[in-house]
């Protein structure tokens, strides 16, 4: 299901913690044999792995790689996956036409909301 390599960074502080008797790091997976992915807990995965929006941030999109790694919080109920940020391609240009048809699709919905406020 995921790859190994990158994805797989152990992180020292989460580790000396784990190894602490009486403490656990909760969501701390960094080979994935527990939650099938290299699982990081909020704020503490690798700063070459990035989420959707991050990599939008940057100008990239994941470009067809499946999640190498995840981040869970509020006691698993969350999830974010984490992408490669050396495979990440940068962002699609839309072409003139894609423009266009996204105009008219906006300036209709537009004039449908007007509709219904109207009324």
């Amino acid at each position: 299901m995921h790859t190994s390599g990158a994805s797989a960074a152990r992180i020292p502080q989460l580790d000396r913690l784990n190894a602490t008797p009486g403490t656990r790091v909760v969501f701390y997976d960094p080979t994935g044999s527990e939650h099938g992915l290299p699982t990081y807990p909020w704020k503490w995965a690798p700063k070459n792995l990035k989420t959707r929006r991050q990599l939008a941030a940057l100008g990239l999109r994941p470009g067809g790689q499946a999640p190498v790694a995840q981040i869970l919080w509020r006691k698993g109920g969350r999830v974010a996956y984490l992408y490669d940020i050396a495979r990440a391609l940068p962002k699609r240009k839309p072409t003139s036409k894609q423009l266009d048809a996204l105009g008219k699709a906006l300036r209709a919905r537009r004039a449908r909301r007007n509709e219904r406020s109207a009324s």
